[in-house]
């Protein structure tokens, strides 16, 4: 039994590109040796790298490869580090995920810890609540990632994966960054972009309860200086009830003063006539 191997690595694939030359590419190679090419020309020719011989694709074929080399492409994409950071540390992306996984390690003993520490002690259990909290968190983000898997609208022959971060829309499967409209924008895997947007939406959370918080004490301040506003209103009513009451009280004393004058006046005139 013949068995196929890749003319490029010598691996044996699953699935095999067989060319018109007889030279077979495993899928991976091939994507990457197609996309080299599609920068130079715009037909959909497949030239061997060892014989130069053309092989015409189809356009499932074309598909298949295009999604292929996308995959990679953000695989490597999402891996790669700055170039000085590379300089630096060669080895850092080992020690990162060394002290990842030490992270990851400690947070599940000190989770046990926790809950062992809370049964002793009553007084630990926001400590468990917390826990709870963050074993909820990765229960949504399991959740979110299943129930994503549905079929795009624009294609419905696909299945979502991916997610844009420069049009923050629904989720797209890979036509729709091949060939759609999200050529060339940022895109990333449902699974590596959901803690992204987690972290976006917990900010908009965030400064919305700022903003609420905020509001709430714009109201508190309104009603204290209603409240302030009414106390002076009520300060100045009475002060010109006392104000027209010693006005009235004046007014009153003139005319009595008036009224005995004139009566004096009057007896004085009568006495005289007399």
């Amino acid at each position: 039994m013949n068995v196929s191997k890749c003319s490029y690595c010598q691996k044996v694939p699953d699935d095999i590109l067989m060319l018109t030359c007889n030279h077979d590419l495993c899928l991976d190679c091939a994507a990457k040796s197609f996309s080299n090419q599609q920068a130079k020309k715009h037909k959909k020719f497949f030239v061997c790298d060892i014989c130069q011989v053309n092989t015409e694709l189809d356009s499932n074929s074309i598909y298949e490869l295009e999604k292929i080399h996308l995959a990679s492409a953000l695989h490597d994409r999402s891996n790669r580090k700055p170039a000085l950071v590379q300089k630096v540390n060669i080895n850092s992306e080992k020690q990162v995920k060394s002290k990842s996984q030490t992270r990851q390690d400690n947070k599940e003993n000190q989770k046990e810890k926790t809950i062992k520490f809370a049964i002793q002690n009553p007084e630990a259990k926001s400590s468990v609540h917390q826990s709870q909290r963050q074993m909820s968190k990765q229960q949504s983000e399991n959740s979110f990632i299943q129930h994503s898997r549905e079929q795009c609208l624009e294609h419905p022959e696909e299945e979502v994966s991916y997610f844009c971060f420069d049009c923050n829309s629904k989720c797209i499967c890979p036509e729709c960054i091949i060939h759609g409209i999200h050529k060339n924008h940022e895109v990333k895997t449902i699974k590596k972009s959901y803690p992204q947007v987690r972290k976006q939406l917990e900010n908009q959370i965030e400064q919305n309860h700022q903003y609420l918080t905020q509001i709430e004490n714009y109201r508190q301040d309104l009603e204290k200086k209603q409240v302030q506003q009414s106390a002076i209103q009520e300060h100045m009513r009475l002060q010109i009830a006392q104000e027209f009451q010693v006005l009235h009280q004046l007014l009153n004393n003139k005319q009595n003063w008036q009224s005995s004058f004139n009566n004096r006046l009057i007896r004085k005139l009568c006495q005289q006539i007399e």
